[in-house]
């Protein structure tokens, strides 16, 4: 089975994927916690035939009742070691922001303190950027830091 994710600036990330009985279905994991499922029509991938909104708690019950209780406890032993920490997939525009820029010009750890850790480039990862490492139209900038902070570095990457 193939789950395909797209970055949702701004509010999480969305995985896809079709069930083996055919159902197409979505999962939205927020960056607040909160989970949403999707189903889509069939017929029309693009047309949602309904949602439920999932607290985290929520969440963490349908995970163990689908037997995901090891990975439920070992998730919230993460959660803890990790609060305040925001880690965003922001996709560069064709242009603006610092698309065609170095890492350097956009000063984004100084004004900031959030860091970019990553940069996915066609199928290729670049972990650990150095400053010289110039932006392209499209690359997905792996961003961490506080909520805040990684807000303001994606408002300093997309402009």
């Amino acid at each position: 089975m193939e789950i395909f994710e797209t970055p949702l600036p701004g509010v999480g990330v969305r995985y896809e994927f079709t069930a083996e009985g055919g159902d197409h279905v979505g999962v939205i994991v927020r960056r607040d916690g909160k989970r949403d499922i999707a189903l889509y029509d069939r017929d029309d991938p693009d047309s949602c035939k309904g949602t439920l909104e999932l607290s985290e708690s929520d969440a963490g019950k349908v995970a163990e009742l689908l037997g995901g209780t090891q990975i439920t406890a070992r998730l919230d032993e993460l959660k803890h070691t990790v609060e305040g920490l925001a880690i965003e997939w922001v996709t560069m525009p064709v242009s603006g922001g610092l698309t065609g820029k170095r890492i350097a010009d956009g000063q984004i750890r100084t004004h900031t303190s959030a860091s970019v850790v990553a940069i996915i480039r066609d199928d290729r990862a670049i972990p650990g950027p150095e400053p010289d490492f110039t932006f392209a139209a499209g690359d997905t900038v792996l961003v961490m830091g506080s909520d805040d902070a990684v807000d303001r570095a994606r408002a300093i990457l997309t402009g």
